[in-house]
């Protein structure tokens, strides 16, 4: 067979694979369905309660297992110097804070967005602060802002910043 033959067979080969590959290769990739936004809405709904809830018994244990377990996890309180980077500069200040007072927040207004594996919330409302007996303390306005994460088992913390708002 000659040279040119041989080319002239290999060539439809040739072509066949590279269309077979350029096929395998463009194909898309399989992607899980997107979530519903409204299913992120309620289950971010759920954490912020359950946060709240949590805050309310003051077990600390129980409160840090509601944060994600990256390192740059951060809480940010309302007063100057209340920043708290890390699982035991937040467990050593909350541990202090939670000796002697409980908190739950009555949230009146809650907006919710997420984009993946993120959610982000902006709560509004009334912070209420009890002593460990659960007698009610004081109540004050109180906003927060919080950053989530998914995860198997439900959403985590990284961020909690909260604040009194300014003339209260």
């Amino acid at each position: 067979m000659n040279r040119l033959a041989r080319h002239s067979m290999a060539f439809p080969l040739i072509c066949g694979l590279a269309a077979l590959l350029c096929l395998v290769g463009c194909a898309s990739p399989r992607a899980d369905p997107p979530v519903s936004a409204e299913l992120v809405r309620v289950e971010v709904r759920q954490a912020l309660e359950k946060f709240s809830d949590i805050a309310g018994r003051g077990k600390l244990a129980e409160f840090m297992s509601q944060f994600d377990d990256g390192a740059d996890i951060l809480l940010v309180g309302s007063d100057k110097g209340e920043v708290f980077k890390g699982r035991a500069a937040m467990e050593g200040w909350l541990g202090r804070l939670l000796a002697s007072n409980r908190f739950s927040w009555q949230m009146d207004r809650v907006d919710i967005g997420h984009q993946h594996e993120t959610a982000w919330a902006f709560v509004e409302g009334k912070m209420i602060v009890k002593d460990v007996a659960g007698k009610v303390q004081g109540t004050t306005p109180y906003r927060f802002t919080a950053v989530l994460v998914k995860k198997e088992d439900g959403w985590a913390w990284r961020l909690f910043h909260g604040s009194v708002p300014a003339g209260h």
